[in-house]
């Protein structure tokens, strides 16, 4: 438990940075939906230059598979030696074998600040103190509704300063708990943030529970469940342009081919790392999409949605401005 709260404080100076940005940005549009859709594309398009590099190390990795075959006839039953010499190799002409990985793998690490923003915008957007927020849990615990049911559970109250969702929830329900808050000098009007976009509830998670997308409910879980639709569709679609564009793809696609039809060539195409590296990422990556958007508010499933489709243009620009041109060099 230690070692664990260790290594997420690491990452306290990002959430103080993005939360500063999303802050910023929300003061000034005043949407939030709009705010998560902004942020995501600056901090995409910060990734690019990475994305260009990951680009440039693939294609040199797919130029030097016959100088790596070669490697594997000459030392066939030496598993050792072929690794030593294609790193060599690959450290020759500055290639990395994990670099098509990279970008994957900081997404990972960026998503962790992005987390906790989205389930703590009181917290880490508008500043407001722990302090504060235990006591409106605590008093948010107490108070009830029209049907007599606390506005929040114990639990929520317990985590308020972790997730302030049901916070914002609550005080969205009920005038009369937001003017105690007001009037206790727990919280400013101007600190609330309106997580409507386009008639959806960016702070509700979405479900696929029949009870609620059919129940009393139905009107606010149904439209929810475009979001992991969509964010299943665009990273079905990015993961297929991302196949489409790799590198010397027709080429290892034929050298496969032509293995098929000669047995005496077989093993002289091996397995490509960075291929290998990605095809495991791109099983893991849509289930973790997926676990997110339903355990986390739709505020993630936004983000997901359009860095998807950050990948999708930034795939696209990089093959036509730099890896076909390269190809057809080559």
């Amino acid at each position: 438990m230690y070692l664990t709260t260790v290594a997420l404080g690491v990452f306290d100076p990002l959430y103080t940075a993005f939360g500063w940005i999303v802050r910023q940005l929300y003061l000034f549009l005043g949407n939030y939906g709009v705010v998560i859709i902004l942020f995501t594309i600056i901090l995409r398009g910060l990734m690019i230059p990475l994305g260009v590099r990951q680009q440039r190390s693939m294609y040199k990795t797919t130029s030097l598979q016959s100088e790596v075959n070669e490697i594997q006839r000459r030392y066939p039953n030496d598993k050792q030696k072929q690794s030593e010499l294609q790193m060599e190799l690959y450290k020759q002409h500055g290639v990395s074998p994990t670099a098509g990985c990279l970008p994957s793998i900081l997404q990972l690490i960026l998503i962790w600040p992005i987390f906790r923003i989205i389930q703590a915008p009181l917290t880490y957007i508008m500043n407001i103190s722990s302090d504060n927020l235990t006591k409106i849990g605590n008093t948010l615990a107490g108070m009830t509704d029209s049907t007599g049911q606390a506005l929040i559970t114990a639990n929520q109250a317990a985590n308020a300063v972790s997730n302030n969702i049901p916070i914002l929830n609550a005080l969205e329900r009920s005038p009369a708990a937001l003017s105690r808050v007001v009037s206790e000098g727990l919280l400013r009007v101007n600190q609330l943030i309106d997580v409507d976009f386009l008639g959806i509830n960016l702070g509700i998670t979405p479900t696929y529970k029949p009870s609620l997308l059919f129940g009393a409910e139905k009107g606010t879980y149904l439209p929810l469940l475009i979001i992991p639709v969509i964010v299943l569709i665009t990273t079905l679609l990015q993961m297929r342009i991302s196949r489409l564009t790799m590198p010397n793809r027709k080429k290892r696609a034929d050298d496969k081919a032509r293995e098929k039809k000669n047995p005496a060539r077989a093993g002289q195409t091996p397995e490509d790392r960075t291929e290998s590296m990605m095809k495991s990422m791109n099983i893991f990556m849509p289930l973790f999409m997926l676990w997110t958007t339903f355990t986390l508010p739709a505020a993630l499933g936004l983000y997901w949605t359009i860095g998807n489709l950050m990948m999708i243009l930034q795939t696209l620009i990089i093959y036509f401005l730099y890896t076909r041109r390269m190809e057809t060099a080559s």
